[in-house]
């Protein structure tokens, strides 16, 4: 069986409900919020409640976060030198859709019970989207934010309450009996996770729209930014994951998977429609990225061992 072909189908169904008009364009937020507030929080309760970590594995998730950074000031440095006047391109550097995109991918070439490893390799790019990220797109659309929405925003988003939940629960597992009940409850939130993949690729597709306006800027991002994160995703599985903390292999698939999906979805939300068509330009990466991302995770999948 060819791994990826169910993703890609979806994917295609998705595009072709959207040339087909299937839904009316209201109610696609909607369908997301089945992901992003139920199907999704449930996934990674139930991966991150199975999962087993030794504690100086956590150094990668400050690594990851370091390397989100990174990526931002070379951005804002790669903008100064070409003169590029969005302020969004540097944003799109930074932070990595693997909620709405990447664990798909991952669990089509890798298996749903490898999750947790993914997840847990995500932790660090997470905070940075909650705290630095959302704090550069709020401050380019509204200006300032207080230190207290971000936390708000942070302990409120249903997806890290469900990997919370999920934690608190691998730990509290060896003290707790299981009966009937928590059968049960765990093979519903199981059925619940399951919805995510084919609702999240489904929606990916049916969002997929691309403009010809900006598509050069919009390519130039995608290059500059697959680029640079394919060097530092080598050199981080080669010198931390591998030669560091001797991490499971399918660690570093879960961080060469991460590094090559398309900035976060949110930008396109925040991003305003400026003088320099922030707003297009963000969605037109971000829809490019999508189709660009799912190709090079194929070929990662197939030749990166």
């Amino acid at each position: 069986m060819l791994p990826v072909l169910p993703i890609l189908l979806l994917f295609l169904l998705g595009f072709m409900l959207q040339k087909a008009r299937f839904f009316h364009e209201d109610s696609v937020p909607y369908i997301k919020r089945i992901v992003t507030g139920l199907a999704l929080p449930a996934l990674l309760f139930r991966a991150f409640s199975t999962l087993v970590i030794e504690s100086r594995y956590l150094v990668i998730l400050p690594v990851v976060f370091a390397t989100c950074a990174l990526m931002v000031v070379l951005g804002k440095l790669i903008a100064r030198v070409f003169q590029i006047k969005t302020p969004y391109f540097p944003i799109m550097m930074g932070g990595f859709e693997m909620g709405m995109f990447g664990y798909a991918l991952f669990i089509a070439f890798y298996g749903q019970d490898q999750l947790g490893k993914a997840a847990f390799i995500t932790l660090g790019q997470v905070l940075f989207v909650f705290t630095v990220l959302i704090t550069m797109l709020t401050q380019a659309r509204e200006g300032r934010q207080t230190t207290w929405s971000l936390f708000s925003r942070f302990f409120t988003s249903p997806i890290i309450l469900g990997a919370l939940a999920g934690i608190v629960a691998g730990i509290l597992r060896p003290s707790v009996t299981i009966g009937p009940l928590l059968q049960s409850l765990g093979a519903f939130i199981g059925l619940l996770g399951d919805l995510t993949v084919p609702i999240i690729t489904i929606t990916i597709g049916y969002s997929i729209r691309i403009k010809k306006s900006g598509l050069l800027l919009s390519f130039a991002t995608i290059a500059t930014r697959k680029s640079l994160l394919l060097i530092l995703a080598l050199l981080i599985n080669r010198y931390v994951i591998d030669g560091w903390l001797h991490m499971e292999s399918v660690y570093r698939y879960a961080l060469m998977v991460m590094f090559l999906t398309p900035p976060p979805f949110i930008i396109s939300i925040f991003a305003r429609d400026d003088a320099y068509g922030s707003s297009d330009y963000a969605s037109n990466t971000i829809s490019l990225d999508c189709i660009i991302s799912i190709i090079l995770v194929m070929v990662a999948a197939a030749i990166y061992r």
